[in-house]
């Protein structure tokens, strides 16, 4: 699956000329690999449009508040999501984890928020360059994953985010995201749970370095920050696997 999060980016003509764009250069096979994740005062016209012009792409929301917090200002829960055609959410974003301090505790809340409407999650790990010069990149990682055992999920993917890779000017090799990536395979489908998608990359990813990534084995898809808001780009990535 190729994951467009736009972040904190977008305007109402920039979501119709990117749905336009991609529905003219993928075909109904390739929009079916595609999600869609603006900010959440989007998703509600991004459904409408994706409707109204018959294109095949799914929706997913940034990010997901505890139901139990109902008396949250400025909190979005997994029902209102549902209700606006959001189908996956992203949880766990290296940002969010940095930013905001999202620890496991919250984060198992907010998965347990999406379980309860059936959303699909996207749930990101990653480990800091002091993690990697450690060596602890698959403790670190694995002990983020035991959130995700915790959870009865619908379906869910893992994306995997080097940190120290992102927008550093660093990129991960070939080898690594190997090495990386078979270790996360291989720890949740010893969770035995169900849904479980694959892992996709989620470093910096741009068209030039997609093919290569996508051909690694235990890559199953790629979570697309910048590179995701000039659709000819994004489409370029689609592509480049197909």
């Amino acid at each position: 699956m190729f994951i467009a999060n736009w972040k904190m980016n977008g305007s109402q003509s920039m979501l119709s000329d990117w749905l336009e764009g991609v529905g003219k250069t993928l075909d109904k096979s390739l929009q079916k690999q595609c999600l869609l994740c603006p900010p959440v005062c989007f998703l509600s016209e991004a459904s409408h449009l994706i409707s109204k012009t018959n294109l095949n792409i799914s929706l997913g929301a940034q990010n997901i508040d505890p139901s139990s917090f109902s008396s949250l200002t400025g909190g979005i829960d997994g029902a209102m999501l549902r209700s606006i055609g959001s189908e996956f959410v992203i949880i766990g974003h290296s940002e969010r984890r940095d930013i905001f301090k999202e620890r496991d505790s919250l984060l198992l809340e907010k998965l347990k928020s999406a379980s309860e409407e059936g959303l699909k999650v996207v749930f990101c790990i990653g480990e800091s360059l002091k993690d990697k010069e450690e060596n602890q990149t698959v403790k670190v990682l694995k002990q983020q994953l035991q959130t995700v055992k915790k959870v009865e999920l619908n379906e869910f993917m893992i994306a995997y985010e080097p940190v120290w890779a992102i927008g550093s000017g660093t990129a991960a090799t070939i080898d690594y995201i190997d090495k990386v990536h078979s270790e996360i395979n291989d720890e949740v489908i010893s969770y035995q749970k169900g849904g479980f998608l694959g892992v996709s990359y989620g470093g910096s990813v741009d068209s030039s370095s997609s093919k290569d990534i996508l051909s690694i084995k235990g890559v199953q898809g790629l979570l697309i920050g910048g590179a995701s808001l000039q659709y000819q780009e994004f489409c370029n990535i689609v592509l480049s696997n197909n």
